[in-house]
């Protein structure tokens, strides 16, 4: 008869063969099948019980919302890749709200953008808050190739218990309203950095310019840095790097650029929903540009929640805090003494849990991997709370 891997791998730990184990195992067999009956009722029992707690019932959460707008709002909440239907809230300036835990959002008017309202189950680290305040900003007006990310708590770690452990406690800090850029930095306006500074100027550690992987080079016929590849996310950049490139939008356009922290990038990709991908809550392999292998131009695939493109796959971006994994256990908003570089959202290479939104990642400053880029933060003037 066939016996199960697992009893033959015992057998031979044991130095017995499969074949020794004749009728013992045979009358265990039948014992186990007279028994069956009463063990599938108990295993029956067993799920209802482990189902039953599931969902289990939550206290109702006190949420105080402060309209600053001159609109009406409303709440919902996020479901499996979607939303429940729009409630109305009272029109009235500061509104109290009682809510299970959830992850809900408040709408600006009918069908304007929505501010995340995260309320996770209290598991995970997660410690409830007597009282959650949300202040209700007007959303400015659009701006071309920038996305807003309004201010207010945001959802970070693994409330899903499958992620790691530097990933937990799970929490909702607050951050104040910024502007992320809508794609990855791409080669072309890489490129035109370069050629805006002196190239005796150019730190030879920012860009691998002599690897086979980086689409940005020195052409002696243009005198310029060009690439072949315009529309495709820089990568092979270092932190420095990718600072440079940021103090240098800095001083040309007067406003504050930088890379953003861990807590901003995520708040941003997980979009107003506080989802698990930057897509939505189900993981698939066609809505974000995750193990194939390969870079794909930026825009390619459906923007997330607030707007933002590649949030998900295509290159991991660097954060602008060094990584410790304890960071979410300690008060500390940085570890001076970490020598790694905190990065986010996964890669071409990647798929699964690598590329949730909470998975955190690290990489030394100094390194210009083939499938690491970065994402531009802008300062606003007023920061709203």
């Amino acid at each position: 008869m066939l016996f199960p891997p697992e009893i033959c791998a015992a057998a031979y730990q044991k130095g017995i063969r499969p074949a020794q184990l004749g009728n013992s195992y045979t009358m265990f067999d039948r014992q186990a099948l007279a028994l069956l009956p009463t063990l599938l009722f108990f295993f029956s029992l067993a799920a209802c019980l482990c189902l039953a707690k599931v969902d289990p019932p939550t206290e109702l959460r006190e949420v105080v919302v402060i309209n600053h707008t001159n609109s009406a709002l409303l709440s919902s909440t996020a479901t499996r890749d979607g939303w429940t239907s729009d409630r109305p809230m009272p029109r009235n300036k500061r509104i109290t709200l009682r809510l299970p835990a959830g992850r809900h959002a408040i709408r600006i008017g009918s069908d304007g953008p929505r501010v995340p309202l995260p309320l996770p189950l209290e598991e995970l680290g997660y410690v409830v808050p007597a009282t959650m305040e949300l202040h209700v900003w007007p959303w400015p007006k659009a701006e071309k190739e920038w996305c807003w990310i309004p201010a207010g708590p945001s959802l970070r770690g693994d409330d899903l218990g499958i992620g790691q452990e530097d990933e937990r406690p799970v929490s909702t800090p607050t951050t104040a309203g910024f502007w992320l850029a809508q794609n990855e930095t791409s080669n072309a306006q890489y490129a035109a950095f370069l050629n805006a500074i002196d190239r005796s100027k150019v730190d030879v550690t920012w860009l691998d310019l002599e690897g086979r992987k980086c689409r940005v080079q020195w052409s002696d016929d243009d005198s310029a840095y060009v690439t072949d590849a315009p529309t495709l996310p820089l990568v092979t950049v270092s932190h420095a790097g990718a600072e440079a490139y940021c103090r240098w939008l800095t001083k040309t356009t007067k406003k504050i650029h930088r890379l953003p922290n861990e807590t901003e990038w995520e708040k941003a990709a997980r979009g107003p929903g506080s989802r698990v991908y930057a897509y939505g809550d189900t993981f698939r392999t066609a809505s974000a540009n995750q193990e194939s292998g390969h870079l794909v131009a930026i825009s390619k695939f459906k923007p997330n929640g607030f707007g933002l493109y590649d949030m998900t796959g295509n290159a991991f971006e660097w954060m602008s805090n060094s990584y410790a994994r304890d960071a979410y256990q300690t008060v500390s908003k940085k570890t001076n003494n970490s020598t790694f570089q905190a990065l986010r959202g996964g890669s071409f290479v990647l798929d699964g849990i690598f590329v949730r939104n909470s998975m955190r990642m690290r990489l030394r400053p100094e390194v210009r991997a083939d499938d690491v880029g970065f994402r531009v933060l802008r300062e606003t003037l007023k920061q709203q709370k």
